[in-house]
């Protein structure tokens, strides 16, 4: 891999992915993905990036998929994280912000400090996002007003809610059967006004139309959508685009 490419690294509490991204054609020569284990963070880190250290890169962009994170709005946003330490109490960890001017916001967010630190000793010219900032700024291809944008890994799915084409929720769920992840999102749209018959659900991540979690949400749902493919080259394979839109995400709010 020449060194005009950058990284698009991507981590989250159960996942790493990582696409190798040539800015000046905007095209993605190579994709991986790679599931473990909640706890298994740590173990497998350095085996990951050893191989990928090894390549240089323009840049290196980390999408940091971690649940911690909070959406402020940016007349209230001192350069302080004491909310986000207050809310979710996690030791040991490097505090961030994205400001999201076009929506009036930060995204203020946590990663692990030992995370942090790996990265740092393995590459240069790093930068940091986290993983709700791009699926906010990045155009979905969708209209309606009225939308539940959800991102699926092995583990976990992630929501972004823009009611009214405002923001008004953006979190992180754990989840074992796709009936938890019913769950959730009818709970969501009672919470928030939303009819179930009229709120577009747009699926990304892990899942499929052949898979017994995209049955579930069809029964519940009447807009259900993939995301759509991004404007961007990608490399042949047999899966699907939308399983990497978050990298496609990246690339397109950092170009």
């Amino acid at each position: 891999m020449s060194d005009e490419h950058s990284l698009l690294l991507e981590i989250g509490n159960d996942y790493f992915s990582y696409a190798f991204w040539h800015r000046n054609s905007n095209t993605i020569d190579q994709l991986q993905f790679i599931s473990f284990q909640q706890t298994e963070l740590d173990e497998h880190l350095p085996t990951l990036l050893n191989e990928i250290s090894q390549h240089r890169f323009q840049s290196v962009h980390v999408c940091s998929a971690f649940p911690q994170s909070l959406l402020v709005p940016t007349k209230y946003f001192n350069n302080k994280y004491d909310v986000l330490n207050l809310v979710y109490d996690q030791p040991a960890q490097e505090y961030f912000h994205d400001r999201i001017n076009d929506w009036q916001m930060v995204n203020v967010y946590a990663m692990p400090q030992q995370l942090h630190q790996t990265l740092q000793q393995r590459f240069s010219n790093l930068h940091f996002v986290h993983a709700y900032t791009p699926g906010i700024q990045v155009y979905n291809g969708y209209v309606a007003d009225n939308q539940l944008m959800v991102h699926f890994t092995p583990g976990f799915f992630r929501v972004l809610l823009k009611k009214e084409s405002v923001i008004h929720l953006a979190q992180t769920y754990a989840y074992t059967t796709p009936l938890d992840v019913v769950y959730y999102l009818l709970k969501i749209c009672y919470e928030f006004g939303l009819e179930q018959s009229s709120v577009f659900l747009i699926l990304s991540g892990l899942v499929d139309k052949d898979s017994n979690l995209y049955t579930e949400l069809e029964q519940y749902f009447v807009n259900v959508h993939f995301a759509h493919p991004p404007e961007i080259g990608l490399p042949g394979g047999n899966h699907p685009h939308h399983f990497f839109t978050s990298l496609y995400n990246l690339a397109t709010c950092v170009s």
